[in-house]
């Protein structure tokens, strides 16, 4: 596995796939965004990963294909969910117990819903869960749709645009694995942080 996460490996991988790499990361970031089970693929690792190698002194993707095609991997995720969180609130509310919580995330979606669906994408675990929940509370959709799409473009953007950057300096290409293993402890210890912390305000 470490040897995979080297840059040698990876630019060898992205080379021998050629374009099919675009249609992969698609569908990878269609699944972290599209399923609850989605923060199984950690998501700013792999994105700062691929920005890397659309430096053309690292790799062979192109930053501007990256972004649209992940973008729209995000963004189709995002729908995918809303849309299953949507089909499934009508029975969950007809659940004595449940009714209450979904009344309350209808309530906070009207209010708080195109900043919190924005914001949400770039939290890690945060993000598969809330398009889902969205959907549950029935936000309206052009309203998720809008401020999903922009948080799917700025999320990936800033990811992989400091891939891009940073992935010009030798010190990042030679330590690329324990960069990635850093991003991955980093974003664990923030979201299990704010999960704790939103237990003790509830």
């Amino acid at each position: 596995m470490q040897k995979f996460l080297e840059t040698d490996t990876l630019r060898t991988f992205a080379q021998e796939q050629g374009p099919l790499i675009y249609l992969i990361l698609f569908a990878a970031f269609l699944f972290q965004t599209g399923f609850l089970l989605g923060p199984a693929i950690p998501g700013n690792p792999l994105i700062f990963a691929a920005g890397l190698l659309a430096n053309p002194a690292t790799g062979p993707l192109n930053l501007f294909v990256l972004i649209l095609v992940v973008s729209a991997g995000v963004f189709t995720g995002n729908l995918l969910n809303y849309a299953q969180g949507k089909k499934t609130g009508p029975a969950v509310k007809k659940r004595e117990r449940w009714r209450q919580n979904i009344e309350n995330a209808e309530v906070f979606f009207e209010k708080h819903g195109a900043r919190t669906v924005a914001l949400a994408t770039f939290v890690p675990f945060i993000r598969a869960f809330v398009p889902f929940v969205a959907g549950m509370g029935r936000m309206d959709y052009r309203r998720f749709v809008i401020s999903s799409l922009i948080g799917a473009f700025a999320w990936i953007s800033v990811w992989s645009v400091l891939g891009y950057y940073l992935g010009q300096f030798k010190i990042v290409q030679d330590n690329l694995t324990k960069i990635i293993l850093g991003i991955v402890l980093l974003v664990s210890v923030v979201a299990t942080v704010k999960l704790i912390a939103g237990r003790r305000k509830k």
